[in-house]
């Protein structure tokens, strides 16, 4: 199957998890569903921004093809190594997507599951699908690069 729809579909699969967040949180208080609406709406473009800018696919050679598309909206970044601030820029967003919402989601066991099921599944989508084929080869993850 072509590495784009593994990449699409675990994006989809992602935000399906972050969808089930935001739902559990809502679902106990407003004001922290806002608060959590916010963190998804700025780490997201943090993501693209300190990971996606530097990568060199583009257009049909991204595996993922929303932050792609996303990433030519975004200022060019040409040093195609990463530095630890772009390794922060991903994973503590990350981070917090995951971390912020745990509460919520812990009152009510079906939630909890759905989310982490949802996540674990479009993360090793990402890893097993996505990433073998990825010609970026500054990515830490990229088996070629280490």
């Amino acid at each position: 199957m072509n590495r784009q729809v593994h990449g699409v579909g675990s994006l989809l699969l992602v935000f399906g998890a972050l969808i089930v967040a935001l739902v559990s949180v809502f679902r106990e208080s407003a004001a922290m569903g806002v608060v959590y609406l916010v963190i998804i709406l700025v780490s997201l473009p943090t993501i693209v921004y300190a990971f996606c800018s530097k990568c060199p696919c583009e257009g049909n050679r991204c595996g993922h093809v929303l932050p792609g598309l996303f990433k030519q909206l975004l200022p060019k970044r040409d040093h195609p190594d990463y530095t630890r601030l772009d390794l922060a820029g991903l994973l503590l967003p990350f981070l917090a997507l995951i971390a912020f919402p745990q509460w919520w989601l812990w009152k009510t066991a079906a939630l909890f599951a759905l989310f982490w099921v949802l996540l674990v599944i479009g993360v090793v989508e990402i890893r097993r699908c996505v990433c073998p084929d990825c010609t970026n080869k500054s990515c830490p993850i990229c088996s070629d690069s280490v």
